[in-house]
């Protein structure tokens, strides 16, 4: 039975293991991920006994499932990761990031909404079937990650675990992943239920823009400096943005959000191809619609010589790049190495393709629509669209239906992920579990 209790007494338990991950896998403490996984086993026996478990790579987690060969739908699959982000500044933490406490109907600590809350959705939904005895007429499987936080570092786990499934032949019919889900409140002046099921999520990319030079004493400068031609490299970036363009996803999303509202932006929102131009001067003043209608690119990084009187031998610039569906890796290099100056080299240092857009409409995507209008009468359900990014962009390659749908009700009191005093209502832990026992049972 899926109660309050047992919901937060879980989720608790794994808060309080402090799994943080790290983009070099040499400085991540495994010990914790062990705990983890023993705690788990603890915690869900049915699961244990019952479902197929594999250690993939250095912590990740695949269960299997088997159906009953009833049903003829493709199998499903329920992913979450299993790191979190490190604590920071402790002093801003009202209570210890990784005490699992229950204060003010709060669960706090790291890892309760990003996204241990999942991994405890899955889990509890899936425990609960197995007591009573029901079997999927499919094949269900269920992959946790260890390195999702840093973007898969020096190997993803979500990308391992996909090669695996890949290998056995696995097609899978639906992928569910963090993100999305239902939220109650002020959105766009919006005051009633909204379901997001996010179907698109934009690629991630870092290149660096560098500088070698011979170096030297600042007291005799050259004409033309590493440093020098790297503000040029600068500038070019900042004055040679990607075109803003429209994508099936971006365009399903921005239109059905400007539903919810009345005011002149969003009448103009409703038909974005057919006001595209009176758009376009609106778009590039507005942050949040710009960055969801082009390629951005971000400096974030720079590095020079280690002192101030030193001519730097190298020096160099990150770019953070967040790319549109159809701007590959290629297309982003091509476009730093057509515009910086010359003597300016472009390095690709990590990043991937965008992912492709899954459908807009889907059994797999239906049924979560479906489920949500049962549950929550009246709810808007809308196609979400992801700046960021998750480990559910390795399962495109394998699914055609890969959709990031959270699960849990949100009131908009769910305390800041990634911040200090991160934590989630107590009262509302039922509901993701509850989604899916209907999820799986109905698929």
């Amino acid at each position: 039975m899926i109660t309050v209790e047992k919901c937060t007494e879980h989720l608790a338990g794994m808060v309080k293991i402090p799994t943080v991950s790290n983009a070099e896998l040499a400085k991540m403490d495994f010990s914790k991920f062990q705990q983890l996984h023993d705690y788990l086993r603890e915690s869900y026996p049915l699961i244990h006994q019952k479902l197929k478990l594999e250690i993939i790579g250095r912590a990740g987690l695949l269960y299997t499932w088997k159906g009953t060969g009833e049903s003829d739908q493709l199998p499903l699959v329920l992913i979450a990761h299993q790191d979190v982000v490190p604590e920071g500044d402790l002093s801003l933490w009202k209570y210890p990031p990784y005490s699992g406490v229950v204060e003010e109907g709060m669960l706090w600590g790291r890892g309760t909404t990003d996204c241990k809350c999942n991994m405890m959705a899955i889990l509890e939904a899936v425990e609960h079937l197995l007591e009573t005895g029901f079997q999927p007429g499919y094949d269900l499987y269920i992959g946790f990650g260890y390195n999702e936080e840093v973007m898969g570092g020096e190997g993803p786990a979500a990308g391992l675990i996909v090669e695996t499934l890949r290998d056995r032949g696995v097609t899978p019919g639906c992928v569910i992943d963090e993100c999305g889900g239902v939220s109650k409140g002020n959105r766009m002046g919006y005051e009633g239920m909204i379901a997001s099921i996010v179907v698109a999520e934009k690629g991630y990319a870092d290149f660096e823009l560098y500088v070698e030079h011979k170096g030297g004493h600042s007291s005799v400068p050259p004409k033309d400096s590493a440093m020098k031609l790297l503000a040029q490299a600068i500038i070019a970036v900042e004055e040679n943005q990607f075109p803003y363009r429209i994508t099936e996803s971006v365009k399903a999303n921005v239109e059905a959000s400007a539903q919810l509202s009345d005011d002149e932006k969003s009448l103009l929102l409703r038909d974005v191809e057919g006001n595209w131009d009176k758009l376009l001067p609106i778009i590039e003043e507005d942050p949040f619609l710009s960055a969801l209608f082009h390629t951005t690119t971000a400096i974030t990084m720079a590095s020079g010589s280690e002192q101030a009187n030193i001519l730097p031998q190298k020096a160099s610039v990150i770019i953070n790049c967040r790319a549109l569906e159809g701007d590959t890796l290629e297309v982003l290099q091509k476009h730093f190495e057509d515009i910086v100056p010359e003597g300016v080299k472009v390095r690709l240092v990590k990043g991937g393709n965008p992912p492709r857009a899954s459908k807009l409409h889907s059994h797999g995507y239906d049924l979560i629509q479906s489920i949500c209008e049962e549950n929550y009468p009246g709810i808007v359900t809308i196609p979400g669209y992801m700046l960021g990014g998750t480990d559910s962009r390795y399962y495109s390659d394998i699914c055609e239906n890969v959709y990031r749908f959270g699960s849990f009700l949100s009131e908009g009191n769910w305390g800041p992920a990634h911040a200090a005093n991160e934590c989630i209502p107590v009262n509302i832990l039922t509901t993701g579990p509850e989604f899916f026992v209907k999820f799986i049972t109905r698929y």
